[in-house]
């Protein structure tokens, strides 16, 4: 076995022909008594063993030399980037989970919709047949003229999480500050008191207010489904001007409706519903609460001040798996004739495809970006490698190289997702 390629910074090429003999590996399992071995010898010993303790939770009992604070602090970055296979692998499970739901729906084969993940391999092949399923619905039902439109969902970074992250590594935010902390987002959460701003509940729940997606009850404006109410628009093709309806409304439904709802939804939403300012608010309140907001999050990035980047990366790893992302609006319009294939088609898309395309436009790029951050935190640990010896060497490396993995899986994931919300909107890219 060789050394890992980190050899070439961590120690001099003499040192690596003095060693040379003690690089015999059998089976990856690292050389005897190598933490016995003295100077320079036992530093590429400890390097040769490679670093097990990454894969096997054992990164707590590992003991660099430096001091304390090299310690800590290539610890830190360890752990971050052994969070990272988890991370991405409970993504990839879920997008798996979805697609095979919406393969399922559309009468796939369980053999089809199998998989475990795999560095984004399982749900690539799960979500290609889904896409080429799908596609080939949408051929099939082109009279339908469907036609799909998904608005970016927003995603939230935790806080509370990363500020107890922080505070256990460095200063943490300042007294007042949390606002500016949160650069390019807004701060929303809890709030007890009066919501002066925006009411976002969650989907599915009582809403009475603004909805883009699929709304089950009233809608009172920009309406297209099936109202069992009156329609004031047209009612499967001919103008109704606000006689009853019981097949497909294109206009306002008063009751009994059900499909994409561009206006007020009385009703549930299966996306996010946005209420006004209003006294009480169960839901999310952003823009302003008359008291402090419980559990508040970050719709865009987190920048405390006066922090080392090593752990500004590493809570942003650890946090990530509290960071949370809402269900994409998706709306799905038919502009043709609609027969039970269509409808089939169109329900089980607007049941699946939200979970889908959030991979793609939001968990996947959260992910991505907090994974970024680990590869260039590497650089920085390198130094400090560098006075801990042979070991913390190979587990830096070993780390910075997980993170590599890690970026290719999360990749994958997304184009697998973007495949389905391609097929679904007559997109070969999966854009919207």
């Amino acid at each position: 076995m060789s050394v890992n390629r980190w050899k070439l910074f961590a120690m001099p090429v003499a040192l690596l022909g003095l060693a040379s003999p003690l690089l015999v590996n059998c089976g990856g399992k690292g050389i005897p008594g190598a933490d016995n071995l003295p100077g320079p010898a036992g530093d590429l010993a400890s390097a040769a063993g490679g670093c097990e303790e990454l894969k096997n939770g054992g990164i707590a009992n590992l003991k660099f030399e430096g001091g304390a604070d090299v310690d800590a602090k290539i610890k830190g970055f360890l752990e971050a980037a052994a969070s990272l296979d988890k991370l991405t692998a409970d993504m990839e499970a879920s997008l798996i989970a979805s697609c095979g739901k919406l393969g399922k729906d559309l009468g796939m084969s369980e053999g089809e919709l199998k998989a475990e993940p795999s560095g984004g391999k399982g749900a690539e092949k799960v979500c290609n047949a889904v896409s080429a399923k799908v596609n080939a619905a949408v051929k099939a039902n082109a009279e339908a003229k469907l036609a799909v439109a998904i608005d970016p969902p927003k995603c939230y970074a935790d806080i509370n999480a990363m500020s107890e992250c922080l505070g256990s590594c460095g200063p943490a935010f300042e007294p007042g500050k949390l606002q500016a902390s949160c650069e390019g987002g807004e701060i929303s959460g809890k709030c007890d008191a009066e919501c002066k701003g925006k009411c976002s509940v969650e989907a599915g729940a009582a809403c009475s207010g603004a909805c883009k997606a699929t709304c089950e009850g009233k809608c009172d404006a920009n309406f297209k489904g099936t109202c069992g109410g009156k329609c004031d628009g047209k009612c499967d093709g001919k103008d109704s001007k606000g006689a009853a309806c019981a097949g497909t409304c294109d206009g306002k439904c008063d009751a009994k409706a059900e499909g994409t709802c561009g206006g007020t939804c009385d009703g549930s939403c299966t996306g996010t519903c946005e209420l006004k300012a209003a006294a009480k608010c169960t839901g999310s309140c952003s823009g302003g609460c008359s008291a402090e907001i419980k559990e508040p999050k970050c719709s865009g990035e987190i920048q405390p001040p006066k922090v080392d980047v090593t752990c500004r990366t590493q809570c942003a790893v650890k946090t990530a798996s509290s960071a949370t992302c809402d269900p994409p609006n998706v709306r799905i319009v038919a502009n043709g004739k609609v027969n039970a294939d269509a409808q089939k088609l169109i329900d089980a898309l607007q049941t699946s495809l939200p979970a889908i395309a959030k991979v793609q436009l939001g968990t996947g790029k959260k992910l991505a970006a907090a994974v970024s951050g680990v590869g260039k935190a590497g650089a920085e640990v390198k130094d400090a490698a560098l006075k801990a010896g042979g070991k913390a060497v190979a587990c830096v490396a070993a780390a910075v190289d997980a993170s590599a993995s890690a970026t290719a899986s999360i990749d994958v994931n997304i184009k697998a997702s973007a495949s389905v919300s391609g097929s679904a909107s007559g997109s070969a890219s999966g854009g919207t």
